[in-house]
């Protein structure tokens, strides 16, 4: 490649030159001996820096290798091409340059090399001190005297190891990524990471959700916003078959780099990169972590390359949580399980996307949980470890097999496993509210929401908690906070029913009108109601109108018992539950904590129920009089 540049004044700042060369993103400090890209330490070793010192110097014009050898290396040295090649590719590497397409370090084939991107200097001396030919020469000697106090930094430093820091909280911000057909691939990087780390011990790992609204945000500043310790940060760049990845480990207290590296991959080698790059980050992360922790983190997808970017597909459309984003992500998962039968992974997506499904009413029960059960039983017996499947499981046993303590034990399995899963934690809060474990529910609870802060669907599911603790204003504020996420998170059931238990009918009734809900059109019939007849009317009418509009509808029948147990009409609830009952209806296991069935009580029907559900009444937690 032939450079346009050949005179270094084209590419140097006016004034001389002084210890602090910038160059596109980066930064190189003689005084410090450090190189730093967007304001991070970038590690750089003794011969590669005192290069990249030499070169600056001489910007634009020909470095030649004797003078190289001359000033690098003694003259005695007897294997200088190897040493030069080694220390010109480690150089390349920090700068994440390209001898192909170079932007920084051009090579001048059996000649030697030149620095060919624009360098300023700052900090420089006034050219009006000396004479402009003795100011150049000044300037260069200070460079030199700069090199030597670098090269006795390093020689001084780098046999110490740096000092241990302890992390105890982390988040891996979005991968940037310049291509977007391929953003499937540096998002499932990401999620990778958090799914390794998430597994060592002792460490809080901040959720996919929460740390995607950081995505492009300066990492110490996000760091700080996320109360963590550390972050990782990433780039992954695609050159017709081949990707660069770029991995950094960042103290958020200084801005120092604890550890990076770059890695190459081709789509047939990107699934054991990722692996590579995992193993690498946790044992930086946790250098004290015993062996088989770090094995579990390092864990392996899949070999076959064609079902690893398959499967990334199908968590990049699961996590858009839409319906048609659902279905997609089913047959991606699909698709995976066809090129690669013991991908365990792809068998945990399918249940997991299974569940959400049902969860949201899409399925029946009896559809939907024996696809769930057989694929996550499927992941389980290739990965036995895989917290994923056992969540799946977990939540299938408690709302639609009734099977709490099996689901118990196996909520507990994969939060030990997974101790980070956000999700996890919040189903486990329901489970735990169930059985009356009201304190135990509130941690679990409490922690789901530390870990992913910003998930609109956990401060959704936040509301539902403190409704069932009868924190009605709580649970307000977390449904609007939800709202303010993603409007299609809005929770208006359940902030309704906050109103209700506050008895507020004008707030319900706004919270309605907010709603994309069956009742939204009849707003005005149900107001009028309201004013004519009083709270009894209104809840028998709310809860016909929800019968008429939502016949088909799965979850219903829950709802609809709810609205006549609000009015006092127990026979008409108690009939409603006996249908929910018949279909297994997911919301039937929060019976015996829901305020709406307070009145039922002391009903021995719904009584007789509970126990056919393998429920038993449990007292409400107390709460302060102002909820």
């Amino acid at each position: 490649m032939t450079s346009q540049v050949t005179d270094a004044s084209h590419l140097v700042e006016p004034g001389d030159l002084s210890g602090v060369a910038r160059f596109g993103v980066f930064e190189l400090d003689l005084r410090t001996a450090e190189l730093r890209r967007n304001g991070i330490k970038v590690k750089l070793q003794e011969q590669p820096f005192r290069l990249l010192a030499f070169l600056l110097e001489r910007a634009g014009a020909v470095v030649t290798r004797e003078e190289l050898r001359e000033r690098l290396w003694p003259s005695e040295f007897v294997d200088f091409d190897h040493s030069l090649n080694t220390a010109v590719r480690k150089l390349r590497e920090a700068l994440d340059d390209s001898a192909e397409n170079p932007r920084f370090i051009e090579t001048l084939a059996r000649r030697g090399y030149r620095f060919i991107a624009p360098v300023s200097w700052g900090a420089s001396i006034p050219s009006t001190a000396v004479p402009s030919t003795r100011a150049t020469l000044l300037g260069i000697t200070l460079v030199v005297v700069m090199i030597g106090a670098g090269i006795a930094y390093f020689v001084t430093r780098r046999h110490e190891a740096p000092p241990a820091r302890a992390i105890d909280a982390i988040a891996v911000l979005p991968f940037t990524n310049d291509d977007p057909q391929s953003q499937h691939l540096s998002d499932g990087m990401t999620e990778i990471l958090i799914d390794s780390l998430s597994r060592l011990p002792d460490l809080r790992v901040m959720a996919r959700t929460t740390v995607f609204e950081y995505k492009g945000k300066e990492p110490r500043e996000a760091g700080r916003a996320l109360n963590v310790g550390a972050v990782v940060v990433g780039d992954m760049r695609r050159d017709d078959d081949r990707y660069t990845i770029h991995v950094e480990l960042i103290d958020v207290r200084d801005g120092t780099q604890l550890w990076g590296d770059r890695f190459e991959a081709t789509p047939a080698t990107l699934s054991a990169a990722q692996s590579r790059i995992s193993a690498q980050l946790s044992d930086e992360v946790r250098r004290g972590v015993d062996r088989g922790q770090r094995q579990l983190a390092a864990h392996r997808y899949t070999t076959d390359p064609e079902a690893s970017e398959l499967y990334l597909k199908g968590l990049y459309a699961w996590n858009k949580r839409g319906t048609e984003d659902l279905h997609r992500a089913l047959d991606y998962f699909n698709q995976a399980i066809k090129r690669d039968p013991n991908f365990a992974a792809a068998y945990a997506g399918l249940a997991k996307t299974h569940g959400v499904m049902l969860g949201y009413g899409l399925v029946s029960a009896a559809n939907g949980a024996p696809k769930i059960v057989s694929a996550a039983e499927k992941a389980l017996q290739l990965d036995p470890d895989n917290a994923d499947a056992l969540v799946s499981l977990a939540t299938t046993k408690f709302r639609t097999f009734w099977d709490f303590a099996g689901a118990d034990r196996d909520y507990r399995r994969a939060l030990t496993l997974n101790p980070n899963y956000a999700t996890g934690h919040q189903w486990y809060a329901d489970l735990l509210r169930s059985m009356g474990r009201w304190d135990e529910a509130r941690r679990e609870q409490e922690l789901s929401y530390k870990l992913d802060p910003l998930s609109p669907a956990i401060n959704a599911m936040m509301c539902y908690g403190f409704y069932y603790e009868r924190r009605y204003r709580e649970g307000i504020a977390f449904s609007r906070r939800a709202a303010e996420l993603d409007p299609n998170f809005f929770a208006p059931s359940c902030v309704a029913n906050c109103f209700f238990g506050l008895g507020d009918i004008d707030g319900a009734l706004t919270a309605i009108r907010k709603s994309k809900g069956a009742l939204r059109e009849c707003d005005v019939l149900l107001t009028d109601t309201f004013r004519r007849s009083g709270k009894r009317d209104f809840f028998r009418k709310s809860a016909e109108l929800l019968a008429q509009r939502q016949a088909g509808s799965i979850e219903t029948p829950v709802a609809v018992a709810s609205l006549y147990a609000w009015s006092g009409d127990k026979d008409e609830a108690l009939a409603w539950l006996e249908r929910a009952y018949q279909r297994h209806v997911s919301h039937m296991v929060e019976i015996n904590t829901d305020p709406a069935f307070e009145s039922l009580y002391s009903d021995p029907r719904f009584e007789k129920l509970l126990q056919r559900v393998g429920l038993s009444r449990v007292a409400p937690p107390r709460v302060p009089v102002a909820n």
